[in-house]
């Protein structure tokens, strides 16, 4: 503001001091000739348009500079990141030589809580086996009794802890407690840990692929550029050592890249 009034201020006394010269030069009996009137006062006028001009340069805002990548393990983008482990989640492990009571007796206390009084999330990790393969039956089973609580990720992995594919729990707890349970049990869990090469057909569950994956360590605009990929990716695993520890979705890594945070 002040420099707005300074240069108004400058614009009138340049003109006061002007004319105050004109009427001098009368006074006095000098005679100015037209021409040289007109060149001076262009001179004035064209000086102060570029004192304007000046004064906006200096008075507009900087532009800030490019935001540096931020780093997905990293605040604040990890605040984005959906991780499979920590305190307030309860990490259920399914193998195919395992009764469901097997599976779910190391955290029996906590399903005795009413499901909507559960504040835990569940990460489920469907590891295949080389000597036996899962039944439908029993994952459907399985499926079932989690469906009212809070499951969250389902991770498909091999006998050799390598990563497959991941399943949004929502759309799991869906997709396999629903009428078709079986059906889809066997479509896009069975057969895609006994065929992990075929586990693209997650992605028609809004899952994430082996090839869906990025480190950690890397940054959200590297984490967008494998989006663009693949207009069918919908989400990232993130992956620590090869070992797949969190997700982010789509979405988020656009918010992240927008400055939405």
């Amino acid at each position: 503001m002040k420099k707005r009034l300074l240069a108004a201020l400058t614009g009138l006394a340049a003109g006061v001091l002007l004319l105050g010269a004109y009427l001098g030069a009368l006074r006095y009996g000098l005679t100015l000739r037209p021409d040289l009137m007109i060149a001076a006062g262009a001179a004035f006028v064209f000086a102060g348009a570029v004192a304007v001009f000046a004064l906006v340069a200096m008075d507009r805002p900087a532009f800030r500079s490019v935001r540096a990548a931020l780093v997905l393990n990293e605040d604040p983008a990890k605040e984005y990141v959906f991780f499979f482990s920590g305190p307030d989640t309860l990490p259920i492990a399914a193998r195919p030589d395992m009764s469901v009571g097997e599976m779910l007796v190391r955290f029996s206390d906590e399903f005795k809580t009413p499901p909507d009084k559960m504040t835990k999330s569940i990460v489920l990790t469907i590891k295949g086996s080389a000597k036996k393969p899962f039944a439908s039956m029993t994952l459907q089973q399985l499926f079932a009794v989690l469906k009212p609580y809070n499951l969250d990720h389902v991770l498909l992995m091999d006998d050799k802890d390598g990563f497959i594919g991941y399943i949004p729990g929502k759309r799991a707890a869906k997709e396999f407690g629903g009428d078709k349970a079986i059906e889809n049990v066997d479509k896009y869990i069975v057969q895609v840990i006994a065929k992990p090469s075929e586990c693209a057909i997650l992605r028609d569950l809004g899952g994430v692929t082996s090839d869906d994956t990025i480190s950690e360590s890397e940054n959200a605009f590297q984490a967008q550029a494998k989006l663009w990929t693949n207009e069918k990716i919908q989400g990232l695993v993130l992956h620590r050592k090869l070992k797949p520890v969190g997700f982010i979705s789509k979405v988020d890594v656009l918010r992240i890249n927008a400055g939405l945070l």
